[in-house]
């Protein structure tokens, strides 16, 4: 009877121990397939979203103004200590890009502002963003977020994030966290 029960119990372990090895392969084959997939999918080009926002004077601004340009989008708070470090290496870089005219090169904020219709702003009112860029000597344009429609059209999560795309329109990367000027320099060099 000893000898059954253990019989018994081995069994059923063993079809356990089979069971949940059938179950991980397949779960592992299905992630296979859906990394196989994602990398395929990563391949092809990806259309950037065509955003609207606003400049300091009010002009209305959006992605499809620069079509045939390469462009980088630097998005930023006026209250992150990250962006405010890494301002004057991208002045340096605005510096070596601002005459050429293939490459444009913005950054965005998300001001609380009425005027911007921002439900969810991510930072302080346009002055004080102004004022900082000011202060940090930030020449390059600043451009103003409306509607939220640059922070969720780009899934912005952190700041500051730096967004480059190609002059087809296509999405080349983004960088979350800060850049330093070799950096930066070497990814606006690799826009198509």
């Amino acid at each position: 009877m000893k000898k059954l029960t253990i019989l018994s119990a081995t069994f059923l372990s063993s079809a356990l121990i089979l069971s949940a090895c059938s179950s991980t392969s397949e779960k592992k084959e299905e992630t296979n397939k859906q990394t196989s997939t994602s990398s395929s999918n990563e391949t092809k080009a990806t259309q950037a979203f065509d955003f609207t926002a606003m400049d300091k004077d009010g002009k209305t601004v959006k992605l499809s103004d620069f079509k045939g340009k390469k462009v980088y989008i630097n998005m930023w708070a006026s209250w992150c200590g990250p962006c405010m470090r890494e301002i004057p290496e991208l002045e340096k870089v605005y510096q070596k890009y601002k005459d050429n005219k293939d490459i444009v090169f913005l950054s965005m904020t998300s001001p609380n502002d009425a005027e911007f219709k921002n439900k969810s702003p991510q930072d302080k009112s346009k002055d004080v963003i102004l004022k900082k860029a000011k202060e940090l000597g930030a020449t390059y344009p600043v451009l103003f977020d409306v509607n939220d429609r640059f922070i969720i059209n780009y899934a912005i999560r952190s700041f500051p994030t730096h967004i480059l795309i190609n002059s087809d329109g296509t999405f080349e990367t983004r960088i979350a966290g800060g850049v330093t000027e070799e950096s930066l320099t070497k990814e606006i060099e690799k826009l198509k």
